[in-house]
């Protein structure tokens, strides 16, 4: 009877967004999981019935984007909303971080004998920022986080300093060279978890701490951050999974233990979606499943063919990543090519919630809830990337999309600055278009340096003593047409991969 009741009610005046009947938000975060790493999109090598499942009831995005092109700067703009140029925690931090949110000069490689330093930046997220957690918080929600972090590792920005009630599995110790078993662990490095045993299997962990938490939460409506260190270097699946993918057939993507990874995600996710039902809650709840950036290529740990680059690169592979929001009460399954990033999530959730948006902080997103319930197209605006820094990819560099457009700036490289492409016509990047549409190219160089300075980004520092013979970084001198020339043998290589498998099957 009393269902009979609220069905009626909730007939009669639409979605109750207050008390208890606000929705519940569970936001799956993988660690550089690239956007074919998932069948829906293409991977016929890895296995994920439960990502596209999900994809099939929800609506999955094809053009959507991490705020970086690495884990740090994209997870502290996906918590804030905003740019990492505007934070200024723009790249990975060297060892642990602190003991507070201070402008650094060194990273990992600061540039001393390249044309440029690095930018200055932040090791943590600034305590000034209201993160989506404290929001959520304030607003009547449970919100627990359970696992990597990574944007703040030292006493008064951890996840449970930022809003976040309960916290589990965020490590005290850098890096993740210890792989994702118990054994390969310090003792104490979990934060609130017992030292995991050698044969633990610390995903599984995550995910059963992120279920616990749904299930104490009652009738209070919760945000959950399930975290994974997952599909991250080094490659450390259960091997039991492994042999299967040993015996498939290769595509472009070829690596049995990285897929055997890929397979622990998703059982993963069936495992929430499965706690969500049981708890009655299906409808109510806002599942959000993405990554903080593109797959990893070095080392063929996958592909992400027919885009160019992956994990750290300039180009689309590099911060396009998978991007799902299921909620059966609002959101019509379907597919949509508008282009979002990670900083929507926080004006987006906050929408869903029915809580007043926090337009000072999430600046540099928008709110994606009319796209998602009434199919309204997106206003274009344009989308900023900015990585002032060194990775075995690229050097500094800072890009702009807008229109379809997309001009990458690379600031180490005198003799070919810009690289200029139309994404509507050439998605792959393969046509540089630089030298040809110098209109287009200086109205954009021109949107972004403003765009740049209206955030007060930190820049890349001219270095006043290069040389070029007394350099030992040859890799960074190469000019942009050379790097793209580079990646460019690759993605011809995998496309002879993708030929020659086909012949061979004919």
């Amino acid at each position: 009877m009393k269902k009979l009741l609220f069905l009626t009610a909730f007939l009669a005046i639409g979605p109750i967004v207050s008390g208890q009947q606000k929705p519940n938000i569970v936001l799956i975060l993988i660690d550089d999981m690239g956007w074919k790493d998932v069948g829906y999109a293409g991977s016929t090598y890895y296995d994920t019935p439960n990502i596209d499942k999900l994809a099939s009831e929800g609506m999955r995005f094809t053009n959507a984007y991490s705020a970086a092109p690495v884990c740090t700067p994209s997870r502290g703009g996906l918590f804030s909303g905003k740019y990492p140029g505007r934070t200024k925690l723009t790249t990975v931090f060297n060892g642990l971080a602190g003991p507070d949110d201070r402008l650094h000069d060194r990273s990992k490689y600061r540039g001393e004998n390249d044309q440029y330093f690095e930018a200055r930046h932040r090791h943590a997220l600034p305590k000034s920022e209201t993160i989506i957690a404290q929001a959520l918080a304030e607003g009547g929600y449970r919100t627990g986080f359970f696992g990597k972090w990574h944007i703040g590792e030292c006493p008064g920005y951890y996840p449970d300093d930022r809003g976040f009630q309960v916290a589990k599995g965020y490590r005290r110790v850098h890096g993740m060279k210890y792989g994702h078993f118990g054994d390969r662990w310090p003792t104490g490095n979990f934060a609130h978890l017992p030292d995991p045993d050698s044969t633990e299997f610390i995903p599984e962990t995550l995910t059963n701490e992120c279920i616990k938490f749904m299930n104490e939460s009652g009738d209070q409506p919760y945000f959950a951050v399930l975290s994974h260190y997952i599909v991250h270097t080094p490659i450390t699946p259960r091997q039991e999974k492994v042999p299967k993918y040993e015996k498939r057939i290769k595509t472009d993507q070829t690596n049995p233990e990285y897929a055997a990874l890929v397979e622990s995600v998703d059982e993963s996710v069936g495992q929430i979606i499965q706690s969500i039902k049981k708890l009655g809650q299906e409808e109510n709840t806002v599942v959000i499943f993405t990554s903080d950036n593109g797959g990893l290529t070095l080392n063929n740990i996958t592909s992400n063919y027919p885009l160019m680059g992956g994990k750290s690169f300039p180009f689309e592979a590099g911060m396009k990543v998978p991007l799902i929001i299921k909620w059966p009460q609002e959101i019509k399954p379907g597919s949509t090519a508008e282009r979002t990033i990670g900083t929507d999530i926080y004006p987006t959730v906050l929408a869903a919630t029915g809580l007043d948006l926090k337009p000072q902080q999430h600046v540099d997103g928008i709110n994606l809830m009319p796209l998602l319930k009434e199919g309204n197209a997106l206003t274009e605006r344009p989308i900023v990337f900015h990585y002032p820094h060194y990775t075995h990819a690229t050097g500094p560099f800072s890009s702009i999309i807008e229109d379809n457009w997309k001009l990458i700036h690379f600031y180490n490289d005198g003799a070919g600055a810009y690289l200029l492409y139309n994404l509507s016509e050439d998605p792959e990047e393969q046509n540089n278009l630089a030298d040809t549409k110098t209109t287009k190219r200086e109205t954009l160089a021109k949107r972004l340096k403003k765009l740049l300075k209206e955030m007060d980004a930190e820049m890349p520092i001219k270095n006043p003593g290069f040389s070029y013979s007394a350099s030992k970084k040859l890799y960074n001198l190469k000019s942009t047409k050379t790097l793209a020339e580079e990646e460019r043998h690759v993605f011809e290589r995998r496309l002879e991969i993708l030929n020659d498998r086909n012949s061979s099957k004919n």
